[in-house]
């Protein structure tokens, strides 16, 4: 019986003295209410956004947005980095093209009532700064852009998904969007050919 007392004490010494080195952002009981409400407000500025969308308004749009934004564009283009001027004159040519452009937050998730807005993160693969937090500052966004092609008539949907890094200004400093730019053309000539 001493003998397995004593395998018991050395091994609850050696396990007790294990250096995890494990370093954990999340804060135990949850977000506090300074982060929730810096979410609450990031999810009014993108409201905004997609406001001044479907009123076509370039300047309260921009408004939303830092000018040194960073914008990852949907269609691929070598992975290039671009800025506040080309989101400027892209999101100008669709209110040039397109009437109507609205979002639908949420819409074309498997699981029909999901959230649309998601921020911070327990887990991820990544370490440091793009690593795992309990920070609400980089916010995913799901849900699905409709519009009518104005010279057509022809309504088209595209799904979404956004990944909006805020500042602390609260306005958008980094933007990386995903959606199937050549499904709304694919959209407009379906509708054409059945004109």
């Amino acid at each position: 019986m001493k003998k397995i007392f004593s395998v018991l004490t050395l091994a609850s010494f050696i396990l007790s003295s294990c250096n995890t080195n494990v370093e954990t952002k999340v804060e135990i009981g949850g977000p506090s209410s300074e982060d929730k409400a810096a979410f609450e407000k990031q999810i009014e500025t993108f409201s905004a956004y997609r406001k001044a969308f479907n009123e076509e308004n370039i300047e309260d749009l921009m408004g939303t947005m830092a000018d040194s934004l960073k914008w990852s564009p949907p269609a691929y283009n070598g992975n290039e980095i671009l800025g506040y001027e080309d989101v400027k004159a892209t999101f100008q040519s669709y209110f040039d093209q397109f009437d109507n452009i609205t979002f639908a937050e949420g819409q074309g998730l498997v699981n029909k009532g999901a959230p649309a807005y998601w921020a911070g993160s327990t887990f991820s693969s990544g370490e440091g700064e793009q690593g795992a937090s309990s920070k609400p500052n980089i916010m995913r966004i799901y849900g699905t852009w409709s519009g009518i092609h104005t010279e057509s008539g022809a309504k088209v949907y595209n799904k979404w998904y956004g990944v909006l890094n805020f500042n602390s200004d609260g306005k958008i400093a980094d933007l990386s969007d995903w959606m199937d730019v050549s499904g709304m053309q694919g959209q407009i000539e379906k509708h054409m050919a059945n004109k």
